[in-house]
């Protein structure tokens, strides 16, 4: 598949974390009487990040497979995977709930407020998966092709993803 990005993970990562956001601010504006026509589209859009942290999480765990790192750095690759598929079950849950209570109008009053609080905690979610991975990027070199020539050296941590068990 040429025309895919390689490596598809970060191409697809960003995807669930803005839209988590853009899903959480269009509920909010859509309680409002004058927002209620952005009610259909925050519903699609927090189907849409769960769709797409399924998607972070499949091209993370093929990533992960491919990945030469350290036992230390390995450590924080898994505790990465399992915030990211706590991170896609929350949304995955946060959206069956969005699809079957649209559908039968179960979103006024309180409901819509427990609604919109479990969908903030899935944007904490998102939130502890993409520290978790932007530690390993920024940190560790992780899934970072070597430079040629000069290069700074390794993080204050002192471990680098090419660096062998």
């Amino acid at each position: 598949m040429g025309w895919l990005p390689d490596p598809l993970h970060p191409a697809v990562i960003h995807f669930p974390i803005a839209l988590v956001f853009v899903a959480l601010a269009f509920e909010l504006v859509a309680r409002h009487p004058r927002g209620q026509g952005l009610a259909t589209a925050a519903g699609v859009l927090v189907v849409v990040a769960a769709l797409g942290a399924v998607a972070a999480v499949v091209t993370g765990n093929w990533a992960a497979d491919e990945a030469v790192v350290s036992r230390k750095v390995a450590e924080r690759v898994e505790d990465h995977e399992e915030r990211g598929e706590v991170a896609m079950w929350t949304l995955l849950v946060v959206a069956a709930v969005r699809v079957l209570a649209g559908a039968r109008r179960w979103l006024a009053g309180a409901r819509g407020w427990v609604y919109i609080a479990l969908l903030a905690l899935a944007a904490v979610a998102v939130v502890r998966a993409a520290q978790a991975g932007g530690r390993l990027v920024f940190e560790h070199g992780v899934g970072v092709a070597a430079a040629t020539g000069e290069a700074p050296g390794p993080s204050a941590q002192g471990e680098t993803a090419a660096t062998q068990p």
